[in-house]
């Protein structure tokens, strides 16, 4: 409490060894003058014959925009300089909207002394993956110092006696939403966020926790927003009667089930329990029903109850069916016949519903199994998830490091991207014999549920706790799908580092990713793979990985082993046509059949796979395989069984594969040290984030060299190999090693030795492929794998042991 007492209110401050009255309502003396105006200008006097209250009377917000006229540049100057002094406030609307203040000294100032400090302590809890990345570091500090000398001019202080009055929440919060542009408002919005964290970690601030921007609503509210719009849908007898039935029985099925009675014709009724259903769940119903009101009702003149009896929903219904897949006609046809139910009991009629609410029948198709996601593109999309050494992702970003990992542990567990993204810290346990379990303190079902996990998804877990936010996090189920109304510290957050991840932030990386991958070709299955595919590929990758039926259904939290069927990867007609044997025989004796039942696509004609077939027919999707003999054999086995597949035209090599007997060796990195990216020098050595040492040019030099005389010798390798398995995958090793030899690679490796010219760093290269054709001549028969200390030998003195 008493860290900052000396610095607060005070009327004297000490600038370039002068001192200079504070918050004193008077000019500005002449030695003040001097201390704090900018060149040019410090011996202007003409503001001083002004008297002093008609000085601040003057309307700086008319010098937004203008051009650089002296006499309004001075005056303005003048201003700023008597803010910086606490002797007038200037309007935010100025200050916010103003792009460039002159320099004053900061470093003297209280207020930015307290701020400094507070920056230095807490930003790399805020950043936890900002390492030694100094540069990023004083860009933020220069943003939330500018922020807080805006407010500074216009009166704001950052603790409580600093200034006229301190920054609160409420002051944060409206100065962003007034005055940011949409052009710069995501990068302004966290440096109001970095502000606002660091203001909250002290008790002498008004900012009592970290803000955020989420413009999420009750969904309770949203939805009553929606249903009161001006439009003539929701003004007919029916839609009132249905907006009653979402806002009365609906409504309260979320607090708890509810009994509804339903009636025949004959008079017979039944109880039945309508069980809860969450806030979102809600949301859903009611947003089907107002689309229901809007784009079907209306149009087709049903606007009254008596409409409804005399059968006329048919007519709505059968123009949607040619509009809708079955599983959004279904639930327009449950919906609404729920509705229906409640109002005949309601008012004890006695009605044949089979003449006026359509069966979930009409106009029946063949019911398709399973979203159609292409087997070679979801092969390349899980390895390149899962390989640490591809230069697609960015964990150095926090948000990108946290969304990788949360997507691998969606492969691994099958579960939910929301039901990933709100665990809490503390999800990691041992059971009783030792085994690692993921504790899902609530799933959709509303129950909690522990999957066991690998090694590798102990470490993704790990990795995400070192640098989990500090701040425990509410998730309201009114405001967030799936929510579960508990305030706690969470393994995930946004970019606010206060609000939950949410599964759209998901989809936003997964996109930005395969934007890198794919790049101009095809998308898989023309759209790009989404969070929930991830939890579709699961149920094939842990089946490969031995699973029963049982065992997917349980990890994939269904009661019902029917709903699998979604969530197990379908192929299009080229790879099942190619598998028609195998599927038949089954790998290594698993046998399988195929539904020869087809279904109409406008888009795609895709073959169905039965229950029996999803579940017994080994996929292509490779676990991770830590035996490379083991490996090698299944591949091989593969390849004898499905002679004659298509395999993928692009190689599923991970990007830089390690060769054997190349060690690691990243000298300086500036990445952060939580960051283990496992690159091979290559890597490292094209990457901005490499600082190599000054004084081992040598050593940087042989290693290129090793590299060039590797390729040759797996060039060697590929012409005398009958391997079937090294045939094809010698040449996708070749290729990314001369792809990570190419020019850039040397100009932005050695431009970063300061001792060498521009002329020096290009001609490296020549240097290094010379020296590596000697080492061939010379030595590749006795040493076709040189080690780095054999290398840096030759290369120092052009001989090898002596």
């Amino acid at each position: 409490m008493g860290k900052f007492l000396s610095l607060q209110k005070s009327n004297d401050v000490i600038l370039k060894g002068i001192p200079l009255k504070m918050y004193e309502q008077v000019h500005l003396s002449v030695e003040e003058w001097v201390v704090l105006a900018p060149s040019g200008h410090k011996n202007r006097r003409t503001m001083f014959k002004v008297p002093f209250h008609e000085c601040l009377q003057t309307d700086v917000t008319r010098f937004l925009g203008r051009g650089k006229n002296f006499k309004e540049l001075v005056i303005k100057n003048y201003l700023l300089a008597l803010a910086f002094l606490q002797r007038c406030r200037l309007p935010l609307e100025y200050t916010m909207n103003a792009k460039h203040f002159y320099q004053l000294p900061l470093k003297d100032m209280p207020n930015f002394i307290i701020l400094s400090d507070l920056f230095d302590e807490h930003y790399k809890t805020w950043n936890p993956l900002i390492g030694n990345d100094t540069e990023r570091m004083a860009e933020d500090k220069k943003a939330i110092q500018t922020l807080a000398l805006k407010f500074w001019f216009s009166g704001y202080g950052v603790i409580k006696g600093v200034g006229h009055e301190p920054i609160t929440n409420v002051l944060l919060k409206k100065v962003a939403d007034k005055f940011h542009q949409k052009s710069s408002k995501d990068r302004k919005h966290k440096t109001f966020m970095l502000l606002s964290y660091l203001l909250s970690k002290e008790e002498m601030s008004s900012v009592q926790e970290p803000m955020s921007f989420s413009d999420r609503s009750n969904v309770f509210e949203s939805e009553s927003e929606h249903w009161s719009e001006e439009s003539s849908a929701f003004k007919t007898e029916l839609a009132l009667h249905i907006k009653d039935y979402v806002f009365e029985f609906l409504k309260n099925r979320v607090d708890k089930g509810q009994l509804q009675i339903i009636t025949d014709i004959d008079g017979n009724s039944e109880t039945v329990h309508q069980k809860q259903i969450t806030a979102y769940t809600w949301r859903a119903y009611s947003h089907y029903l107002r689309k229901l009101c809007v784009n079907y009702l209306y149009p087709c003149q049903v606007h009254t109850i008596k409409d409804v009896l005399e059968g006329r929903l048919m007519d709505a219904f059968v123009d949607m069916d040619h509009d809708n897949n079955i599983s959004k006609f279904s639930r327009y046809v449950n919906l609404i016949e729920n509705w229906f139910d409640l109002y005949v009991s309601k008012n004890k009629l006695f009605i044949n519903k089979k003449r006026i609410i359509p069966s979930t029948n009409l106009g029946t198709r063949d019911k398709r199994y399973g979203k159609h996601i292409d087997f070679k593109q979801t092969v390349k999309f899980i390895e390149t998830l899962q390989d640490d050494q591809t230069p697609y992702h960015e964990d150095n970003e926090l948000q990108y490091f946290r969304c990788r990992r949360l997507s691998l542990l969606m492969l691994e567990t099958g579960k939910r991207a929301h039901e990933v993204a709100y665990l809490k810290q503390n999800c990691l346990k041992t059971n009783v014999y030792g085994d690692s379990i993921l504790h899902f303190h609530k799933t959709k079902t509303g129950k909690q549920h522990d999957i066991k996990i690998s090694k590798n998804a102990v470490e993704w877990v790990k990795q995400l706790q070192s640098v989990a936010p500090t701040e425990p996090i509410e998730i309201k189920s009114e405001i967030f799908e799936g929510g579960d109304d508990i305030k706690a510290k969470r393994l995930f957050a946004g970019a606010s580092k206060v609000t939950p991840l949410l599964p759209y932030n998901i989809n936003s990386y997964l996109k930005r990713l395969q934007k890198r991958i794919w790049k101009g070709n095809t998308l898989p299955s023309g759209r790009y793979f989404t969070s929930h595919d991830l939890r579709r590929m699961s149920a094939t990758y842990l089946k490969l990985k031995g699973l029963s039926n049982e065992e997917i259904a349980y990890r994939l939290g269904h009661d019902d082993l029917a709903s699998q069927y979604t969530y197990t990867l379908t192929a299009g007609n080229d790879v099942l046509d190619s598998l028609q044997d195998v599927s038949k025989q089954g790998l290594y004796g698993i046998k399988a059949k195929v539904n020869k039942n087809s279904f109409d696509s406008n888009i795609e004609e895709v073959k169905v796979l039965s229950e029996e077939s999803f579940f017994n027919k080994a996929s292509m999707v490779i676990d991770v395989v830590e035996d490379e003999e083991n490996a090698k054999s299944f591949i091989d086995k593969l390849l004898q069984e499905i002679n004659g597949v298509d395999l993928p035209a692009e190689p599923s090599q991970p990007d830089g594969e390690i060769p054997k007997g190349f060690p690691m060796r990243t000298h300086n990195c500036n990445a952060h040290e939580r960051v283990t990216c496992f690159h091979h020098t290559l890597k490292c050595y094209k990457c901005k984030k490499y600082s190599p040492d000054e004084d081992m040019i040598l050593e940087h030099k042989a290693e290129l060299v090793r590299w060039v005389v590797f390729v040759h010798h797996q060039e060697k390798l590929l012409k005398k190999t009958k391997d079937r398995v090294e045939k094809r995958t010698l040449p996708v090793r070749i290729d990314d090693i001369k792809n990570d030899l190419k020019s850039e690679t040397f100009n932005e490796l050695f431009r970063k030795f300061k001792h060498l010219s521009e002329k020096e760093a290009e001609a490296v290269e020549k240097e290094i492929y010379q020296t590596a054709n000697k080492y061939i001549k010379k030595h590749y028969k006795k040493f076709p794998s040189p080690t780095a200390k054999q290398m840096e030998e030759f290369v120092k003195s052009g001989v090898i042991n002596g």
